[in-house]
């Protein structure tokens, strides 16, 4: 049974440090939230028919009962309660779906949960004698809605690079968020958190290519059977590539009828490829052909930078729209899931610092094999690391990898920074919290595999941009400020815990192929679905269109728009994240060449300036 809710606000007073943390009568969940409700739950539905909420248990999200779970005649949410009273949280652990919760145990005991792989979040705050949380922070702040004042500024140059943002703080200083896997408990004297999962390998990886790249099938399969085998209708958003293609075809066997929607922009370079190769997929999976053209959004005077009404929170990726647009399409067909390809790139990430050496061995050492002498090998992958991207050199790249600095496992710095406009400081804040994130996701992987080798634990780069991804501030802005409101969900398959936790164990042979100077990434995955009736272009195009490019017409078409937002009254400049000659040096060849990182400027300029 597929338990789903959508929306969820409480709080309790929190015990004096002298009293025991147990609640054990009064109203418990009693706080003055969103107009004065004591607690509010969403309107909570089991296999699709709306059910009761029941006491103890808050749930936003959608969580995956099977049968053998629930006894007699109880609901999925009565099964769960019942799980959570009797094992805590490895009955989280144990279920799988995209959820956060809250519940009061029998011991009287508030506790807050957010699965190991959930993207939907859960805020808290914690003010005197009172904890309060919701699955929307604006129902946390004063009167509601957010304002200039309540937004974290020291947080905005990693909402704008999309990389860094804190695990635990959330868009404004006063609320904060509980990353995945951690648990919130209301002890005396205050909340306490702690890591209640984290996400393993498999411990017996696949022995040979064809046994990895059925095991990805069977688990992306069983993953996008667990959110549509009740559905009647769904939606799939679709690239052209194989990310996409592969969740087009998986949820194409299963019983509802399925739209694939497709973001293309009219008469720009490789647009139209990727067109045609979408609409070919969509076409061999039963799907319905639904194109969506950005071109509305990104002429001139175009809306590309909108931004909600009413403090909605601002969406820095490209596109901008294209959430919207899906969840849209979900209300004409009456779905509730979006299912798209993101995360898929992170989870099939080969290791930056090892992958091409663990696949070629001493072959790297033959020009023939490696399409370049082995110093320039060297020479490129110390260009091509976040350690040593900015300075370095060969000999300085060798060090870091002979020392196991995290970041040598993460991509250059620019690439993943993106510090167009930004301040020094802005910039260095940004690199400071990337090397933190990267020593988080090295210790964390340690302690799961008990690895005490002195070298980089493999799956570390696929590992460190999954937290990235869980806790991107863009993604979860379009949760709450379009699909949150409308009972939707956005989805991808490749967050399955099963999913993950397999390809985590995956050797680089099987990430990465390699042979005549080229790489194929996303090897196994890709031979999984050579011979399931995909449209073979689907696996073996390597490149697609500068997505990107949306953002960059918008910037080109909207050039004076652009330099205005940045200019002497941006307040992003007042706040020390915009450099002060930024906007002057601004040339129509400048804004269309770095189109997405000023977009993303101009986004959160535009929403800055709306608070206040």
């Amino acid at each position: 049974m597929l338990l789903t809710a959508f929306g969820m606000a409480g709080a309790v007073r929190l015990p004096s440090p002298s009293a025991t943390a147990r609640v054990t009568s009064g109203p418990v969940w009693d706080a003055d939230l969103s107009g004065g409700s004591v607690v509010w739950q969403g309107p909570v539905e089991e296999s699709g028919r709306p059910v009761p909420a029941v006491d103890r248990l808050q749930l936003t999200g959608w969580i995956d009962v099977p049968p053998s779970l629930v006894r007699g005649d109880e609901s999925a949410a009565v099964a769960v309660r019942r799980l959570l009273d009797e094992r805590g949280a490895d009955a989280v652990r144990s279920l799988r779906g995209d959820f956060v919760l809250a519940h009061l145990g029998r011991d009287g005991v508030p506790r807050l949960y957010r699965s190991v792989t959930a993207l939907i979040p859960l805020f808290w705050r914690a003010d005197g004698d009172r904890l309060a949380w919701a699955a929307d922070p604006a129902l946390l702040l004063d009167g509601g809605r957010p304002t200039l004042e309540d937004v974290d500024a020291d947080l905005l140059p990693m909402i704008i690079a999309e990389r860094g943002f804190p695990h635990d703080r959330s868009w404004f200083a006063a609320v904060r968020r509980l990353p995945p896997g951690r648990s919130l408990t209301v002890r005396a004297g205050g909340p306490e958190t702690a890591e209640f999962d984290a996400l393993r390998p498999v411990a017996e990886p696949p022995r040979s290519l064809a046994d990895a790249a059925e095991g990805l099938r069977s688990r992306l399969a069983d993953a996008c059977t667990r959110m549509l085998a009740e559905q009647r209708s769904f939606v799939v958003a679709l690239s052209g590539g194989i990310d996409s293609a592969a969740v087009a075809w998986e949820a194409g066997r299963q019983p509802g009828r399925g739209s694939a929607i497709h973001y293309t922009l009219e008469s720009f370079p490789g647009f139209d490829a990727d067109l045609r190769a979408a609409e070919e997929v969509a076409r061999a999976c039963g799907l319905s052909w639904v194109p969506y053209e950005m071109s509305k959004h990104t002429r001139h005077g175009g809306d590309y930078l909108q931004v909600p009404d009413g403090g909605g929170l601002p969406q820095t990726h490209v596109p901008s729209h294209g959430v919207t647009a899906a969840v849209e399409q979900a209300e004409i067909d009456g779905a509730t899931f979006v299912l798209s390809g993101l995360l898929s790139d992170q989870v099939f990430a080969h290791d930056v610092h090892r992958g091409l050496l663990e696949v070629a061995g001493p072959r790297l050492l033959d020009p023939r094999v490696a399409g370049e002498p082995i110093w320039q090998t060297v020479a490129n992958a110390a260009a091509a690391t976040f350690s040593t991207s900015s300075r370095g050199g060969s000999l300085r790249y060798l060090r870091r990898l002979a020392s196991a600095d995290p970041t040598t496992a993460l991509p250059p710095r620019d690439v993943i920074v993106h510090p167009i406009g930004f301040t020094a400081e802005a910039g260095d804040r940004v690199t400071r919290a990337l090397r933190d994130a990267a020593t988080l996701a090295e210790e964390r992987l340690r302690s799961v595999t008990s690895d005490a080798t002195r070298g980089l634990p493999p799956g570390l780069t696929s590992l460190f941009l999954l937290a990235e991804g869980f806790n991107t501030a863009n993604l979860q802005a379009a949760w709450l400020s379009h699909c949150l409101p409308k009972r939707k969900f956005f989805s991808t398959p490749y967050a399955d815990r099963d999913l993950v936790e397999y390809a985590l164990a995956l050797p680089a042979a099987h990430r990465l192929g390699f042979g005549h100077g080229m790489t194929v990434d996303k090897f196994a995955f890709r031979l999984a679905y050579a011979n399931r009736g995909l449209p073979v272009r689907a696996g073996t195009r390597m490149q697609q269109a500068r997505i990107d490019a949306i953002s960059a017409v918008f910037a080109n078409q909207n050039f004076a728009t652009c330099r205005d937002l940045l200019g002497p009254d941006s307040l992003l400049r007042r706040l020390g994240v915009l450099s002060h000659g930024f906007a002057d040096g601004l040339t129509p060849g400048r804004v269309h060449r770095n189109g997405e990182e000023i977009a993303r400027l101009c986004v959160v300029e535009k929403w800055l300036r709306g608070l206040s």
